[in-house]
């Protein structure tokens, strides 16, 4: 397997977290003791604290104008789990939704800046759309 195609799949596997956490809210079950929404929520803090810690990372060494992105994905990380812990879910899952738009927008810009592979910005596009559908129907079981 070719490392695009490894990152590729690695990437939508990524995912599939956020649809097995639909399934155990859709059918009113558990998981350890935990129901859907808090494995979605968290699962997707996890993710987006990941997305914005990459973004991070890769910026820290540019410019001052890339730099203040490395601001902006902390605040965006941090608006999250501030939501997650003092707002309705509903309002939270808005919030972490809105949170992987900023970041795909956000490495839009720094894609300007920074090279990545050619297929990499198309799978960003599908895997954020995806993550929004499941932000979606998530929002509609609470």
């Amino acid at each position: 397997m070719s490392h695009s195609n490894l990152i590729k799949l690695l990437t939508y596997l990524g995912t599939s977290p956020f649809f097995l956490a639909i399934y155990i809210s859709i059918s009113n079950q558990l998981f350890l003791g935990v129901d859907g929404t808090q494995w979605f929520l968290t699962y997707g803090l996890v993710i987006l604290s990941f997305m914005a810690g990459t973004l991070w990372g890769q910026v820290m060494r540019d410019s001052l104008k890339v730099k203040r992105i490395a601001l902006a994905t902390n605040a965006i990380t941090l608006a999250a789990w501030f939501a997650f812990l003092l707002a309705a879910p509903s309002i939270a899952l808005l919030i972490v939704a809105l949170g992987f738009i900023a970041l795909y927008v956000l490495e839009l810009f720094v894609l300007s800046h920074i090279s990545r592979p050619d297929y990499y910005i198309g799978l960003r596009l599908r895997v954020t759309a995806l993550v929004l559908v499941a932000h979606g129907v998530m929002f509609l079981q609470v």
